[in-house]
């Protein structure tokens, strides 16, 4: 798996262990896995980072800052990383570069390097991803900004020979998601 790649495994990761963490479900410590040193410290200067204080336009917070310490089993094959994260829900899409004109300059200026990452899969039609790299409390860390455009959704059970149903159809309203992590790729970045 290339770099890129395991990056992208990695945001996917930890946005679902900061679901874990605020559910407060996360499983016991892994043997071998090790958490950055002084883990708390590093979470304390992730929520503190000037990007948490940006608020996309039209976008209302879900939640507060949600902290994931790293190292806690949350599947068979797969341990929590220490992480902060934040969402907002938006009655309107938040494309790449709207991303990019609300984050980037808070970013360069808190010594974030905006990072492609090729092997990213493709976004949603009206969504975006984004990352940057820089060392925090010497560790290697990643921020990641990521946007879903609003969907219809149909929650009914269907098959090959039922159309979807108006009906049946929910709105997903559009979403952005940010996440600060430690990611050792980041050094090679």
């Amino acid at each position: 798996m290339g770099r890129a790649a395991a990056a992208s495994v990695a945001v996917l990761l930890a946005v679902t262990v900061a679901g874990c963490a605020a559910e407060g479900r996360l499983g016991l410590r892994v043997s071998g896995c090790t958490a950055p040193a002084h883990e708390d410290e590093l979470l304390d200067a992730y929520a503190a980072d000037p990007v948490l204080a940006v608020t996309p336009a039209g976008a209302r917070r879900v939640r507060d800052v949600v902290r994931s310490h790293g190292c806690h089993r949350i599947s068979r094959e797969d341990a929590s990383n220490t992480s902060v994260s934040l969402s907002w829900r938006s009655d309107r899409d938040h494309g790449e570069a709207e991303l990019r004109r609300t984050f980037d300059p808070a970013a360069r200026d808190a010594g974030w390097r905006y990072t492609e990452v090729p092997d990213q899969p493709p976004t949603i039609d009206g969504g975006g991803f984004l990352s940057w790299c820089r060392s925090v409390r010497d560790v290697p860390s990643r921020l990641v900004v990521r946007s879903d455009p609003a969907q219809r959704v149909d929650v009914r059970p269907s098959t090959a020979d039922r159309s979807p149903s108006p009906r049946w159809s929910v709105a997903s309203p559009s979403g952005i998601y940010l996440i600060v992590y430690a990611d050792p790729t980041c050094l090679a970045s």
